[in-house]
């Protein structure tokens, strides 16, 4: 069984990303919070195999969530899913996320930059098709 927790404040993107990563993986447990929600209590409850997130906002501890997550639980790889594309992904990756890629990809993309991430790949850079 695979555990993945998304995490993004829009329910149409989190949905989204369940029904094409359900259908990718049958074997798939799927939990959803939205983002500044307390990660910790949600990661301390179960073990996940990965956190999928939209970028960390300054607002709301930004990159420190993503480098205190890593810290707490440096074998849990975030896979950042945001609209900034490359703007922030240097940074992304420096602040230990273990890959990032534009929520205007393709759902192959993102099928792929899971089973990377999953397959114990990092710093994985994964263009949008703009790019």
């Amino acid at each position: 069984m695979i555990r993945i927790l998304i995490a993004d404040d829009y329910t149409i993107i989190r949905k989204g990303v369940r029904q094409i990563l359900s259908q990718a993986y049958p074997n798939l447990e799927i939990e959803e919070i939205e983002e500044g929600e307390e990660w910790g209590v949600k990661l301390k409850d179960s073990p996940w195999d990965m956190i999928i997130s939209d970028l960390p906002k300054p607002d709301k501890g930004g990159w420190e969530a993503l480098q205190q997550i890593r810290q707490d639980y440096p074998d849990l790889p975030v896979l950042i899913l945001s609209l900034y594309k490359e703007q922030h992904h240097y940074e992304a990756l420096e602040s230990g996320a273990a890959g990032y890629i534009g929520k205007d990809a393709a759902p192959d993309e993102l099928i792929w930059a899971v089973g990377q991430i999953l397959a114990g790949k990092k710093n994985l850079s994964v263009k949008s098709k703009d790019n």
